[in-house]
């Protein structure tokens, strides 16, 4: 049967390609659906690429503006063209997708475009994205959804591009930089793309339900990014919106703090409140998949759904909405099918799977935040060590932040990591090798670290942790 495959991958997002790429490399015959033109899923096209190429262009512009003359360099005329900045923006995505497609093709894996839905727990079809019409039945052995997710709108409020209110996907074509952007939401998303526009010159207001932005990462980060991020755009917490509309080419956000009513006015308005995950098309109802009350589809330890040979990984399943997550939950499903377990448990560590904002500095955790540990009721200790005591941080110029370490008081095992500093998302993975392997703050401690480096910033920590004491403070 020519359409009989070992592994069949629903979604070419990084967990459905990487899966793709490994399984073929496992032996299996491996077949991928995707229902869009191009592969990637919103990680490559609408979200961490085009989204961090439009970052590192408007950093470059920022660093110009407001740091370059502490070097000594000087510009008669500082200007930008946003048009080349999204130029740039799909010239990766172009150079990215090529790439995705030669993968496939070196591996041998067989592409269907369309939408795969359950017919029985061995059958898909794979109908035509636009018409629904059935194009070809495949029949698989394991079968992996990796759909991904979709940004949540806010409740009773479509998105609409004619009437300036975006999700992530939409501002990522956006024509022209606003004069005044609101942004409800204050994570990942909404912080990043309020520093892209607020380098541009656009007056950024952030509004968030929560009492602090970035409320899922430790404390330190969350006060620490609004303090820093603070002084280029307008960051409000603790807020209530009752509404959201257009008049006069203009939109209003009806909000309160603390009951106290007031009006937010903008050209635009991200919406940046979270994702959903999507499932649709995929029939799971007609073998019996489950799903939880958000809507996202329940596995167990080793990703499979509550079909044994059909697995969910990546945004779909929720938790952490990272494209590393997904890929590494890949990685684990086919080491589950083909029997190749890289350790005795193969469950896959959530807690060591690390989360990166990539503002100016960029902010990065690793592990159990303080609110965590307290919550567990672990004595510990943490030790904090900022950035400018570093001779590297001020050679860069970017002092701002610091490396912070949670480690158990008794046995000196490192539980958590946070920083806030330039390529904090480089130095989180120190953090994340030494918590693999149960490292301690003594370990760290001991091991030489290259000065003048921003890795400093670890041996320093860790002293703190072991002796309370540092070398550089």
């Amino acid at each position: 049967m020519n359409n009989l495959y070992d592994v069949v991958i629903i979604g070419s997002g990084p967990g459905g390609y990487v899966s793709a790429i490994r399984s073929s490399q496992l032996g299996f015959r491996t077949a991928l659906i995707e229902k869009n033109r191009k592969m990637g899923g919103t990680c490559l096209n609408v979200g961490c690429i085009p989204s961090k190429s439009l970052l590192e262009s408007s950093k470059h512009f920022f660093l110009a503006k407001e740091n370059y003359h502490s070097h000594g360099i000087f510009f008669d005329k500082l200007s930008f063209d946003f048009q080349k900045m999204m130029e740039r923006k799909n010239r990766i995505i172009q150079n990215l997708n090529k790439g995705l497609e030669f993968l496939m093709k070196k591996n041998k894996i067989d592409i269907y475009k369309g939408i795969g839905s359950f017919e029985t727990k061995n059958t898909l079809s794979v109908k035509d994205y636009s018409s629904l019409k059935e194009q070809k039945k495949i029949h698989f052995k394991f079968c992996i959804i990796s759909t991904g997710s979709y940004p949540t709108p806010f409740p009773g409020i479509n998105f609409n591009n004619k009437k300036n209110i975006f999700s992530s996907n939409d501002l990522l074509n956006i024509q022209k930089i606003p004069n005044k952007m609101i942004i409800i939401g204050g994570g990942i998303i909404g912080l990043e793309f309020g520093s892209i526009f607020s380098r541009l010159g656009s007056k950024i207001t952030i509004v968030d339900s929560m009492d602090n932005i970035l409320s899922n990462m430790d404390p330190s980060i969350s006060q620490g990014m609004k303090n820093i991020l603070g002084k280029h755009m307008d960051i409000k917490t603790s807020i209530s919106i009752s509404d959201i509309f257009y008049k006069k080419e203009k939109i209003y956000i009806i909000a309160s703090y603390k009951n106290k009513p007031f009006t937010i006015e903008g050209d635009c308005c991200l919406i940046s409140i979270g994702r959903n995950p999507y499932t649709k098309y995929l029939d799971l109802e007609n073998i019996g998949i489950k799903k939880d009350d958000k809507g996202f589809i329940i596995v167990n330890d080793y990703f499979q759904t509550s079909v044994k040979n059909i697995y969910a990984i990546g945004d779909v399943i929720g938790g952490k909405m990272l494209a590393h997550k997904a890929e590494e939950e890949g990685l684990h499903v086919l080491e589950h099918i083909s029997g190749k377990f890289r350790n005795t448990t193969l469950r896959l560590n959530n807690y060591l799977i690390p989360s990166v904002v990539y503002t100016y500095p960029e902010a990065a955790s690793i592990g159990y935040t303080e609110n965590e540990i307290i919550e567990k009721n672990i004595k510990y200790n943490i030790g904090i060590f900022p950035m400018k005591s570093l001779g590297r941080a001020q050679s860069i110029g970017c002092t701002d932040g610091f490396v912070k370490m949670i480690t158990e008081k008794k046995t000196d095992e490192i539980l958590g990591i946070h920083i806030i500093g330039d390529h904090a998302g480089d130095l989180i993975m120190e953090g994340a090798v030494a918590m693999s392997f149960y490292a301690s703050s003594e370990d760290i401690y001991k091991i030489c670290h290259p000065h003048p480096t921003l890795s400093e910033a670890f041996k320093e920590v860790s002293l703190l942790n072991f002796e309370n004491r540092a070398i550089h403070m």
